[in-house]
């Protein structure tokens, strides 16, 4: 496998190149240096002075909105290179540019470069850390629910709820039709939009299809933590 030394005493590893797509953002693709599409994915991992994986270099893509973005890597001689594209899907308007992540690589002879098997076992272990990772999230994200449930009363009749999401001494609380507080979170680790998510899921399961309104209190609008729009 290829290697390089980094200036900070990291090791980067080349890992496998597969074909990039062409339309990955639009008709114009992720452009090289040339001006021309790339058509090559590269991955590349980063290990610390320990022997640890500590980041990994692949193409990804994000959207917000109507914009789509894109970052892939290459080593071009001694510098790490990420080639960033973006592309807006109503104007069909693309940009392009080029940055150096890390810039004097030193080449490693072959012997000195990571075993296959190495950098295979680094990835099996992360791959487990973050399914723990995932599963502890999902277990939090079931006790909010669970809570939420459990703390809603019964409400006779099938006119609108009005629920309204409000903060106690910077604590996230729900209050019923205007009323008196009826569930208090036990962590404010979620933004808005993640914790109105999780409470909007479980309406149903104690209201059925009951119509109820789940709204930020003045508050949560105007507290620079709590924005919900974001």
């Amino acid at each position: 496998m290829k290697a390089w030394r980094m200036p900070d005493g990291w090791t980067l590893v080349a890992g496998p190149v597969s074909p990039l797509s062409v339309t990955l953002l639009g008709p114009h693709g992720i452009l090289g240096p040339d001006g021309r599409p790339l058509t090559e994915e590269h991955t590349y991992y980063a290990l610390d002075a320990s022997g640890e994986l500590g980041r990994v270099y692949d193409t990804m893509v994000s959207s917000v909105e109507h914009e789509l973005y894109a970052t892939t890597y290459r080593v071009v001689g001694t510098e790490l290179h990420a080639y960033h594209s973006s592309c807006d899907h109503h104007s069909r308007r693309s940009t392009h540019r080029n940055t150096i992540e890390c810039a004097g690589l030193t080449p490693l002879p072959p012997e000195a470069a990571p075993s296959r098997e190495r950098i295979a076992a680094l990835l099996a272990d992360r791959a487990r850390r973050e399914a723990d990772e995932e599963a502890a999230r999902r277990g939090r994200r079931e006790a909010i629910r669970s809570s939420f449930v459990s703390a809603l009363p019964d409400q006779p009749g099938d006119a609108l709820l009005r629920l309204e999401v409000a903060l106690e001494d910077e604590w996230p609380v729900v209050r019923l039709n205007g009323g008196p507080v009826v569930w208090r979170a036990e962590s404010d680790d979620y933004s808005y939009k993640e914790l109105t998510a999780l409470l909007r899921s479980a309406l149903p399961t104690r209201y059925g299809d009951r119509p109820v309104e789940l709204l930020p209190s003045p508050e949560i609008v105007h507290h620079l933590g709590w924005d919900p729009w974001n």
